[in-house]
């Protein structure tokens, strides 16, 4: 079975973090409270033993905490749903190359449920590794003696189509999925303001299609056009071309995501600045699709009352994230 090949290590810096985001496809999201993503999958197992070998000789992955015998009072088993009289006996996490961590639970109890839930039962879950070679995998695990429930199953209408999936029964029958879709998903060509998160793009080597100068200029020169014209209605058509649905917009003070916002504070702008015009400060920079615009935004009688530069990120044609850093006043 193949496995995920690490990854070099990622520099701090700001530009180098930009070129990540570009490459890699991803848009920032705003996230809620805090949450950033899935730290892992527990599942409880019958036998530590036997299941860290399993998904260490089989699926790949690597122990790297091991916690014993846990007390538990009644009210904790309580609180927790958990058997008046079982005992928590090890736990064990793993990972599993690049995606969710797992963390194996060994309960010993004589009054909990040993047989594998049904399909449809409530809480019932499972967990899928995305493989680069479904044939070799799935022969790989028949060599193991793991018990495959099918023939690789290949999606072909609806917005997974292009999928291929298989099921197997690890040794004590639970089910794992195995998942591959190396030319992606077919919701993936409507170009959604989100996409599924996948270890496959995880590990994609940094890989960036450049666009000609003439096009990315020619976006940020429509971008200036858009930043002047004095009523929203103006602006309304020519955003949804020149930026990304989900646009990331940052400047001092100032973050949103979307188009809706960005439009409002254009807005707010003009409206505080009565007269005021952007104009070039010097010719428009660009390399790897990022640009940059150094500008000066002030009325006829004084053209640079304010200048400051916009950073560009842009991706399939229109811009994904915009920059705006503010010169310090007479600079």
């Amino acid at each position: 079975m193949k496995k995920l090949a690490k990854r070099a290590p990622i520099g701090t810096g700001l530009l180098l973090s930009l070129f990540l985001f570009l490459a890699t496809g991803k848009n920032v999201q705003a996230q809620s409270h805090g949450l950033v993503g899935v730290d892992h999958v527990g599942m409880n197992v019958p036998d530590m033993d036997s299941a860290v070998k399993f998904f260490t000789d089989v699926m790949g992955c690597v122990p790297v905490t091991t916690i014993g015998h846990l007390p538990m009072d009644a009210a904790w088993k309580k609180k927790y749903k958990i058997h008046p009289h079982s005992e928590l006996e090890r736990i064990v996490s793993l990972r599993a190359g690049n995606g969710s961590n797992i963390e194996l639970f060994q309960y010993q109890s004589t009054e909990a449920n040993k047989e594998q839930p049904y399909n449809d039962d409530m809480g019932l879950n499972h967990i899928a590794f995305y493989t680069t070679d479904m044939p070799e995998t799935v022969a790989f695990l028949k060599t193991k003696g793991i018990n495959v429930l099918n023939d690789p199953i290949k999606n072909m209408a609806g917005p997974t189509a292009g999928e291929t999936w298989v099921y197997f029964l690890t040794p004590w029958g639970a089910k794992i999925e195995l998942i591959s879709y190396p030319d992606g998903k077919a919701y993936e060509k409507t170009s959604p303001a989100v996409k599924l998160w996948s270890p496959k793009d995880a590990e994609a080597p940094l890989k960036i299609t450049e666009m000609p100068a003439a096009q990315i200029n020619a976006i940020v020169e429509k971008h200036l056009e858009i930043w002047n014209a004095k009523e929203s209605q103006q602006r309304t058509d020519a955003i949804k071309e020149v930026y990304n649905d989900q646009l990331v917009f940052v400047s001092p003070g100032f973050e949103s995501v979307g188009n809706d916002k960005l439009n409002k504070f254009i807005d707010d702008l003009h409206a505080n600045n009565a007269g005021y015009v952007f104009t070039h400060q010097r010719p428009i920079e660009s390399h790897h699709n990022l640009a940059r615009l150094f500008w000066s935004f002030g009325p006829p009688s004084h053209p640079d009352a304010i200048t400051g530069m916009d950073l560009f990120i842009i991706e399939n044609d229109r811009v994904q994230s915009l920059y705006v850093f503010l010169n310090a006043p007479g600079k």
